[in-house]
């Protein structure tokens, strides 16, 4: 048997490291000393400790790891593993993105300290009454597109024409990312004399006629607020206010596979004119 200082020698592991795969159940030393607490590990441990290691750098939780070296079936491995490509696969994806726009920074000369200010030319128009395919969620706003992808599927499966887009309105008063309180809506064709049979999850409603202030935000999400707050403004010197949860639609984004600096966004803000005092 090893002492816990030689076997973190042959494993090139801490000993820290060894304490902590024994509190989490992954590699338990064979045996305490109960009178010192010395811990020692035999020859046939070796191997799962290079595994651990290797697993880690494969970039698996330990959670994720437990249920691997628990496991003796290799296709639950291998579907781990093509689970983990994937994930590491959208992630360099993101990186990449992330540099091209810091590069893009560089080579405009962007002010990295103060940032650029936004402009937004603001339109005043109205929304006709129209029906919308709707369901209200309490989702991850990073699984947003999942969800809408189902609207999607549950709209053909129901042989429902789309006209449009989706749209979201966010219901919570403080943004919170793991959990948002969100309307999907995607705009469709809808007789009066038509029944649809929907599930519980997802509804058909009509959305009245509404005077409705706009603008278009190009690019990022992460910048949007400056969208909304030109909206705020502008409503607010022109003797607007609101008549309804404003709405962002997504004209261009994700979906079409391209560079976040092109997603295209429209946001509404359903309006009506303030009396005169």
């Amino acid at each position: 048997m090893y002492t816990i200082s030689r076997f973190s020698q042959l494993c090139k592991m801490s000993a820290r490291m060894l304490r902590h795969y024994d509190k989490e159940e992954l590699l338990k030393p064979v045996l305490v000393d109960t009178t010192n607490g010395y811990r020692y590990y035999d020859q046939s441990q070796l191997d799962t400790a290079l595994r651990i290691k290797k697993l880690k750098e494969f970039r698996f939780s330990l959670t994720e790891i437990r249920t691997i070296l628990q496991s003796s079936d290799s296709t639950i491995f291998i579907g781990m593993i093509q689970t983990k490509i994937g994930e590491i696969s959208n992630e360099m994806s993101r990186n990449r993105q992330i540099i091209t726009e810091m590069q893009g920074l560089i080579e405009k000369k962007v002010d990295l300290l103060h940032g650029v200010k936004r402009s937004y030319d603001i339109s005043l128009g109205i929304r006709n009454e129209i029906s919308v395919v709707s369901q209200r969620l309490q989702i991850n706003i990073d699984d947003m597109d999942r969800y809408i992808d189902s609207l999607y599927d549950n709209a053909k499966e129901r042989n429902i024409q789309l006209l449009g887009v989706p749209s979201t309105i966010f219901f919570d008063e403080q943004f919170t990312p793991e959990q948002c309180d969100i309307e999907l809506m995607i705009p469709i064709v809808h007789r009066n004399d038509e029944e649809i049979s929907m599930s519980s999850e997802w509804q058909i409603k009509k959305l009245p006629q509404n005077i409705v202030a706009t603008t278009l935000h190009f690019g990022s999400y992460d910048y949007i607020g400056y969208a909304h707050m030109a909206l705020e403004e502008w409503a607010e010197s022109n003797g607007y206010s609101m008549d309804g949860p404003p709405y962002e639609t997504y004209l261009k984004g994700s979906e079409c596979d391209c560079l976040e600096e092109e997603y295209v966004t429209q946001i509404c803000f359903p309006v009506f004119k303030k009396q005169m005092q």
